[in-house]
């Protein structure tokens, strides 16, 4: 059953959609108040504030999503948290604590706190169900979009006939792909599943749909070109009930070991200290259904990243560690941080050789204590991630001794580029050991967070594990 995962309970993330899909979509109650919230009425409000007036400027998702819902009434805000809520339920790929602080965030905008024994908000809810992959992170405000589309259109239907497409698959598939979007779209595999967990795998994309059956050889390669949801949906079903009957007691798992291994391409690779797992990012790993989706978005201007350069060196110099910034980052940097221009550094207290000095100059922010580096971010603001992977890969292979933790800092977006790049076999088969162990992924949203955090100067650095995301 795709109800069951290897790795962790997933029922209270499946008990809460059932939920929502009951409460929310057939009624029109809220999911955190017992109020109604998710009328036909409110719903437009929101289809007004978001979908008419879409922001394409150069800030990060929640803070274009805070400005577009700002001037909307009370009602239609906490209609919006509780959409994102929705919209963050399935993908596995982004912390808890993430997703809660950014639902707060749009709810705080009515003027009102959620309140903090919120059980729909627990760690075991939001852990969600499944990577989300590139292509969600990518195109968050589509997928929204095409959420608020969704609701909008089956808030249309009488109470009975929203019942039956949320109940039954065949109706369900005729209305959805009756819903006008985007781009294909992942959301509509996330509700597929939320809704027919017993019918549907836990998968948010074709590409993968295709990648296993092609792995077990149900169909072949020109077989699956064509394959609608529906058949990809049906192929599955029949794999699993096959490899089911073979093992009965076993909980099967297409993203999990055993089955995992035979389609993924994952490989694991032998080195002196132990088995190590390398993946080679396909190209069609980009986006799903390339040709259906919107051409890349804008890059953020550069300016985007000296901020973020200059809310990370006021976190560690409120921590007392003393900063590095790059020659040439450092006047427009320095600018940005009120106050603290005590603990910038003009030269680096280091004692290596110049091929070593030369790489960690170049790092974006360093935070250090005395003469030792304590930690190092990278900020990535460009749809390429190499360069900062690169060059934390450098500075290991220079000095593979060195004790120091790394950080790729970049938009929730790429999260999963930054994993999928980390896990290429350059940087997992580094002679001290993978990258990934000592290299991890903050968000441009959590920086933000952290930077305004009270107290700062009376925290220490221990608090970026909450806000840092690993990629095994």
């Amino acid at each position: 059953m795709a109800r069951q995962n290897l790795g962790r309970d997933i029922s209270p993330t499946l008990a809460a959609a059932e939920r929502w899909i009951r409460t929310c979509l057939v009624e029109d109650l809220s999911v955190f108040v017992a109020e109604s919230r998710w009328t036909s009425s409110i719903v437009d409000e929101v289809y007004r504030a978001f979908v008419e007036h879409p922001d394409y400027g150069d800030d990060d998702f929640l803070t274009k999503l805070k400005g577009q819902m700002k001037d909307a009434s009370p009602l239609a805000q906490q209609l919006m948290a509780e959409l994102l809520w929705a919209l963050l339920l399935f993908p596995s790929n982004m912390k808890a604590t993430t997703k809660r602080r950014q639902i707060r965030d749009i709810w705080l905008l009515s003027g009102q706190q959620l309140a903090e024994e919120q059980s729909l908000l627990a760690e075991g809810v939001l852990a969600g169900i499944g990577s989300g992959g590139p292509g969600f992170n990518n195109y968050r405000p589509d997928e929204l979009e095409f959420l608020i589309s969704l609701v909008r259109d089956i808030k249309q239907k009488s109470e009975s006939e929203r019942r039956l497409a949320l109940t039954d698959y065949d109706s369900f598939i005729a209305w959805i792909d009756s819903v006008p979007r985007k781009g294909s779209r992942q959301f509509r595999h996330m509700l597929r599943y939320f809704a027919f967990p017993d019918r549907v795998e836990r998968i948010s994309s074709n590409n993968d749909r295709r990648r296993i059956l092609k792995g077990f050889g149900i169909v072949t390669p020109r077989e699956i070109a064509g394959l609608n949801d529906r058949q990809l949906d049906d192929k599955l079903l029949e794999l699993r009930a096959k490899l089911q009957a073979t093992q009965p007691a076993v909980v099967l798992d297409f993203y999990e070991p055993p089955l995992r291994e035979q389609w993924s391409g994952d490989r694991k690779i032998k080195t002196t200290e132990g088995e190590v797992s390398v993946t080679v990012p396909r190209d069609e790993d980009e986006a799903e259904d390339k040709h259906l989706e919107p051409a890349e978005p804008p890059l953020p201007d550069a300016r985007q990243s000296f901020q973020i350069q200059a809310k990370l060196a006021r976190i560690g110099a409120k921590m007392g560690f003393k900063i590095w910034l790059p020659r040439s980052d450092r006047g427009r940097v320095r600018e940005l941080v009120s106050g603290e221009q005590a603990a910038f550094l003009d030269d680096l207290p280091l004692n290596y050789d110049n091929t070593t000095l030369d790489t960690i100059e170049q790092i974006d922010v360093l935070w250090l204590k005395g003469r030792s580096i304590a930690r190092a971010f990278e900020v990535e603001h460009t749809t390429a991630v190499y360069s900062g992977l690169l060059r934390m890969a450098d500075l290991l292979a220079l000095q593979p001794n060195m004790d120091i933790r790394l950080h790729i800092v970049a938009p929730d977006e790429r999260r999963e580029k930054v994993f999928r790049e980390m896990m290429r076999p350059v940087f997992s088969l580094l002679d001290r050991g993978p990258l990934s162990r000592s290299c991890t992924f903050i968000s441009y949203d959590s920086v933000v967070a952290m930077n305004s955090l009270e107290h700062l100067a009376h925290t220490n650095d221990s608090i970026i594990a909450e806000y840092e995301e690993k990629a095994e």
